[in-house]
């Protein structure tokens, strides 16, 4: 009886430890996981034959007074990954890259598809506006989660740069399609990884005991 309690309080501490790992910004551990996605999805970008392909673009200034308040119209905005030709010949396409824990507290009574819907139109509300207007480009948020789902949005256009990866190269599209997605679920796997095993406070060694003082002592003489 007490070992079933044991290992039942167990599997709640290593729970409650993980879902806080994933979740908490403490560390830079989510930024990290973000910008991982962001460098895989330019590099694929790249690969696939597109121009102008470029990180952390700054966004031309607005008026704040000419948006709704739910528009980012700061004047540091920026999106993830900008490339041109990417939908439209000469348009400017703009992408901003969400990663969101699925199982987090605030998450649980909601259904996968929702919470992909959910964050795909919170970047919407950020950035379409701003950048259909002033940009004269297009918006795609490129939302994944920590199970390595993808969002509709997101699943568009890697079917895109499938199909012209594939055509450049000269390879299969069900070969290209399965690599690109590939590549991306192992990119988040890994930086999950390191944000479950990352370290989210100054480690301070503990006090030297009596024995360690004598054997340094020892060792000294």
């Amino acid at each position: 009886m007490v070992l079933r309690s044991t290992a039942s309080s167990l599997n709640v501490y290593v729970e409650n430890r993980t879902e806080h790992a994933l979740s908490c910004s403490t560390g830079g551990y989510t930024i990290l996981r973000h910008n991982e996605i962001r460098d895989t999805l330019a590099d694929i970008i790249t690969h696939a034959g597109y121009k102008g392909v470029e990180i952390e673009k700054v966004l031309q200034p607005v008026n704040p007074g000419d948006y709704p308040k739910s528009v980012n119209t700061a004047p540091d905005a920026r999106s993830d990954v900008y490339a041109i030709s990417l939908w439209r010949r000469l348009q400017g396409a703009h992408i901003d890259v969400a990663v969101f824990h699925p199982t987090a507290p605030s998450y649980r009574d909601k259904e996968p598809k929702a919470l992909y819907r959910l964050h795909e139109s919170r970047k919407k509300r950020d950035y379409q506006q701003r950048i259909r207007e002033a940009e004269r480009g297009a918006f795609t948020p490129f939302v994944m989660s920590t199970s390595r789902g993808a969002g509709p949005e997101a699943e568009r256009l890697i079917k895109k740069l499938a199909t012209r990866t594939s055509g450049k190269h000269h390879d299969k599209y069900p070969e290209t399609i399965n690599f690109i997605r590939t590549r991306i679920r192992f990119c988040l796997l890994r930086s999950t990884l390191v944000s479950l095993r990352g370290i989210r406070k100054n480690f301070t060694a503990p006090p030297p005991t009596p024995c360690a003082i004598l054997l340094t002592e020892l060792l000294i003489l």
